[in-house]
């Protein structure tokens, strides 16, 4: 596949069944400022934190109501349930700018309506600090946006839900007007805390998952991790290869398998952690990535091919089973073998009895 050519399908197939029902969530920073943002409030950029570029929109503006309308579309297009933006460093951060990147977010969801995903919130700072009274009014605000844009604020389990990103021993906090999940900087974080705060039951929420909870209501997904670059890789776990788009491969075959209520997948467009599924320009070589640059739109259509999985194949997509080296294209109606796959064109591992659960005629 050349670098500037994108796979797009016409959206999500229906046969009227469903092979795997998870509701899906995907993590959203509002911290990029564009550099007229920047000069205003902010004397180093957020993206100068980064390894990485976006490829179609440079370095934009999270708060960019034409940006975020266009990643809302595609996200609704290709079946991502709600989206959840990461407030994790204080609503107020940065001189109002991330606040004001939140409310152009659920403005954009108010306008666009049903083809949006829904929003929820990820926050907690406060909390973390020990701030109870700050934590109180942070809480407020976000109701104050499942009451302004209560079509748009996801719900779960019969409430709008928060995740709460923490230290472990603040698993216990809860808002009675929400529903509360929690999360941490690494999954594995939680290891301890499984019985006391209903993690065997209630899972993580995020940020990067070395390790699954697996009785869990969900399964969360990163596609890879580093903070090597920015001086901030001490949090006690070594980076995640991404191998080129195999570990995300299998991390999503696994939750496929699983059919838990929950998939969460770490980020779109985190790339200072390096977590994002955004097409992106890398700015130096980095480990793990060194063929993205034949296919930069790799992980958004991999998510997409997944996402399709609930109901079927999709128009030019490759697939094989878990079980055989056998690839096929899907075209026509009809999978059919193919000798070889052009490099970082992504291949959807399915599960061993996907093939005879769809019923698609196999050519080869």
């Amino acid at each position: 596949m050349g670098e500037s050519v994108k796979l797009i399908s016409s959206g999500i197939p229906s046969n009227g069944r469903e092979y795997y029902s998870s509701t899906v969530g995907i993590w959203y920073e509002v911290l990029y400022s564009s550099k007229e943002e920047s000069e205003i409030f902010f004397k180093r950029h957020r993206y100068q934190e980064t390894r990485c570029e976006p490829k179609d929109d440079g370095l934009y503006s999270s708060g960019d109501k034409d940006k975020l309308k266009k990643d809302f579309s595609f996200f609704k297009r290709i079946g991502i349930d709600y989206v959840a933006l990461d407030d994790t460093n204080h609503h107020m951060v940065d001189n109002g700018f991330i606040a004001a990147h939140c409310d152009s977010a659920f403005e954009v969801a108010g306008e666009m309506g049903e083809s949006a995903p829904k929003i929820c919130i990820a926050a907690g700072r406060p909390l973390v600090n020990g701030d109870l009274s700050y934590q109180k009014w942070e809480m407020d605000v976000y109701y104050d946006y499942c009451m302004n844009y209560a079509k748009q604020y996801f719900r779960w389990k019969g409430k709008p839900l928060y995740i709460n990103f923490n230290d472990p021993w603040n698993y216990g906090y809860d808002d009675v007007r929400f529903t509360v999940r929690h999360s941490s900087g690494s999954a594995t974080e939680a290891h301890g805390y499984e019985s006391r705060f209903h993690i065997n039951k209630n899972g993580l929420y995020g940020w990067v998952y070395n390790c699954q909870y697996e009785k869990s209501e969900v399964y969360g997904i990163t596609p890879g991790w580093s903070r090597s670059h920015n001086g901030l890789e001490t949090l006690g776990f070594k980076p995640i290869s991404r191998e080129n788009g195999e570990h995300y491969r299998k991390e999503w075959l696994n939750a496929v398998k699983a059919n838990k209520e929950m998939i969460v997948i770490t980020g779109w467009n985190e790339h200072g952690e390096e977590t994002g599924i955004e097409a992106v320009t890398l700015r130096e070589p980095i480990e793990g990535r060194e063929l993205e640059h034949l296919n930069p739109y790799f992980y958004e259509q991999m998510t997409e091919g997944y996402l399709a999985l609930k109901t079927g194949f999709l128009e030019g997509f490759y697939y094989q089973s878990e079980q055989s080296d056998t690839v096929y294209i899907y075209q026509n109606g009809e999978l059919t073998q193919v000798p070889e796959v052009p490099l970082m064109m992504p291949v959807i591992l399915v599960p061993s009895d996907y093939f005879e659960w769809t019923g698609v005629k196999i050519n080869g």
